[in-house]
């Protein structure tokens, strides 16, 4: 991983409610916002690996592909994607002054031999170290390559709002620009009519006040508070609201295999759930997942401590306009975020589009196939069937003793029973907003699936003595 180094600090000046031990309000310049916005475009990987704290039970998710053999994916490339991926802002935060991300910054590599070719054949690119080479060789020579529809670099200053300006920054991490107006307005709206009762603080703001504000973020309403007044005294909030069956944006949109979940009758839960390729490429795609397409996908059915309040902030902030060759205001791109190039799952139901990328005399190279050439298919190899705990735990079934497993579980065989569901889109995000907030995501995001069916079931055995009973008495008349 690349080295972060550590800049010189930013001030920050606070308002401070002395009697509530609380930050009120604080005034920040552009370099302060900057680092708070990139925590938008750090995939959810990224931000397990540089976080201490549990965020949800996605973290057992991460130490399921850390501890899995490499033999289970398609190459260790697959598996560094999901330990490492990229930051489809990568460009963009590498100009930040607080850059939390430390993820080794994108490079070319091709093969040596195929590189001196003369013939015509088309060379392959590859943004990895050490891939495979169709020619049985490593492409492990670097070299520079200007790409055609890279991320924006800007030149202006400032990376996602203007530089220079100062704003507004409360407690709960929202965001607004500096005015007289916006200052009154919610101060009245949290209660004060002057400033009789705050205290001005001054802060210096260095990269570990930063990383602290992004552990704390996502789990506390106070961060502000937790960070520079300490020690964290904020309340935990995380929670998400299932969305039902009927609420399915798109009904028709495409599904991952069906899953085999077995559910514990006394207790009311699933234990696991037993899932093909397709599902667990989908699972482990979580990780290279930009936090901002995250929050979008999940549409205020989530709440992450601070971090929605952030993520809502974007779109009321009017930036200054650098000058990019799209003419598109940065702040605007990071609540429509695409996975970084090479990161995708594609057999998924949720519309996670990746970042493209093309150039005009190579062709980039695929790690998540068999030779590099054809269509991404996923991390996973063929044929793998895998064990879904509740809590995201991954284990792979093909070369797992099943008694074993059974007796780890301590669960008496007649506690348990089988059922069948289909993840379509509605589960698919019910999943990755669980995942984030509950030690339970199988539970909590599908248990909603077997109620269903056990109450059409009900409903089908109540009908059919219904039915039963008028035939009856049919009978009986005739």
């Amino acid at each position: 991983m690349a080295s972060v180094q550590c800049p010189s600090s930013s001030p920050l000046r606070l308002f401070v409610d002395k009697e509530r031990n609380k930050v009120v309000v604080g005034e920040a310049s552009g370099d302060f916002i900057d680092a708070l916005l990139s925590f938008l475009t750090l995939p959810l990987g990224t931000i397990i690996r540089l976080r201490s704290a549990e965020v949800g039970c996605i973290n057992n998710l991460y130490r399921s592909v850390l501890n899995l053999n490499t033999q289970v994916f398609w190459n260790g490339i697959c598996k560094k994607i999901l330990l490492c991926p990229r930051n489809p802002f990568e460009k963009l935060c590498q100009r930040l002054k607080f850059n939390v991300d430390d993820t080794e910054p994108t490079k070319y590599f091709m093969c040596a031999f195929c590189r001196l070719r003369g013939d015509s054949s088309e060379k392959l690119l590859s943004t990895f170290a050490g891939a495979s080479c169709p020619c049985g060789r490593l492409m492990d020579q670097q070299v520079t390559v200007g790409e055609e529809n890279s991320n924006l670099t800007g030149d202006g200053d400032g990376v996602f709002v203007r530089g220079e300006g100062m704003y507004l920054i409360f407690d709960d991490l929202t965001v607004l620009q500096n005015s007289a107006c916006n200052t009154i307005h919610q101060l009245v709206q949290l209660g004060y009519t002057d400033f009789t009762k705050l205290s001005e603080v001054s802060a210096n703001v260095g990269l570990n006040q930063i990383m602290d504000l992004l552990k704390r973020a996502l789990i506390s309403t106070s961060s502000l508070t937790d960070v520079f007044l300490g020690p964290e005294a904020g309340v935990s909030v995380s929670s998400f609201t299932p969305l039902l069956a009927s609420q399915n944006v798109c009904s028709s949109s495409p599904s991952c295999n069906n899953l085999r979940i077995i559910v514990s009758k006394s207790k009311n839960k699933i234990l696991y759930a037993e899932a093909e390729k397709d599902f667990t490429d989908f699972l482990f795609s979580f990780l290279s997942m930009p936090l901002g397409s995250t929050l979008k996908l999940l549409d205020g059915n989530v709440n992450l401590g601070s971090m929605h309040n952030l993520y809502k902030s974007v779109k009321g902030l009017n930036p200054w306009f650098l000058s990019y060759p799209s003419k598109c205001l940065p702040s605007s791109r990071l609540g429509n975020m695409k996975v970084a190039s090479q990161h995708g799952c594609k057999k998924q139901p949720l519309d996670v589009c990746e970042e493209s990328l093309s150039f005009q005399t190579v062709k980039l190279f695929e790690p998540r196939c068999a030779d590099g050439r054809r269509e991404a298919e996923g991390f996973v190899r063929i044929p793998s069937l895998f064990a879904i705990m509740d809590d995201l735990r991954v284990t792979p079934l093909m070369c797992t003793s099943s008694i074993s497993f059974l007796q780890k579980l301590q669960v008496p065989f007649n506690d348990l029973e089988e059922h069948k569901v289909t993840i379509h889109q509605t589960e698919a995000l019910n999943l990755l907003g669980a995942s984030l907030t509950s030690k339970a995501a199988l539970t909590n995001g599908l248990f909603y699936l077997v109620e269903k069916q056990k109450e059409e079931g009900l409903n089908l055995v109540q009908t059919k003595r219904v039915l039963k009973t008028i035939s009856k008495e049919k009978l009986e008349e005739f």
